[in-house]
């Protein structure tokens, strides 16, 4: 069974996607909205996201369904989701070889930019080498909702 629907945030309306009681997707303000039926949101998702706009909230309970995805791009999201906690970064080629191919940083950054589930899966902490923010999705913000996202993480990156 499909569910989506429409939720307010702190950086714009996202719309959630659940198939069969698991995220499948997260779509930023900004991106283009999945054409979905929207109904009543999943109390217990919807929850765990306010809780983490709002700072009561670290990490989530959620089981996440990554659809088709396979092999490294799948590994590179799990990895990023279990190594790489609240208030930290790293680099693409950081969780490349995190993720067992240390030489693979451009199909990190692939994976990142395809990421189906933004906040959940945390794709903002991953920056491009020296500690540059790198690219994000959600339009033409993006860079300035991932450093945003940083910041209320206690992450600040130059400008």
């Amino acid at each position: 069974m499909e569910r989506a629907w429409r939720q307010d945030s702190p950086y714009g309306e996202l719309t959630v996607l659940i198939v069969d009681g698991r995220v499948r997707e997260i779509s930023l303000p900004g991106d283009d909205q999945p054409e979905v039926v929207v109904g009543a949101p999943v109390k217990a998702v919807a929850k765990q996201l306010d809780q983490w706009f709002y700072g009561k909230r670290h990490a989530f309970e959620l089981d996440l369904d990554l659809g088709e995805m396979a092999g490294f791009r799948r590994t590179v999201l799990e990895t990023l989701v279990a190594e790489v906690p609240w208030g930290e970064t790293v680099s693409y080629g950081e969780l490349a070889s995190l993720a067992g191919r240390p030489r693979a940083a451009r199909a990190a950054g692939s994976a990142m930019r395809n990421n189906p589930i933004p906040f959940v899966i945390p794709c903002h902490r991953v920056l491009a080498a020296g500690h540059k923010i790198g690219g994000y999705g959600g339009g033409a913000n993006a860079i300035d909702l991932k450093r945003a996202l940083l910041a209320r993480e206690g992450v600040l990156i130059p400008r």
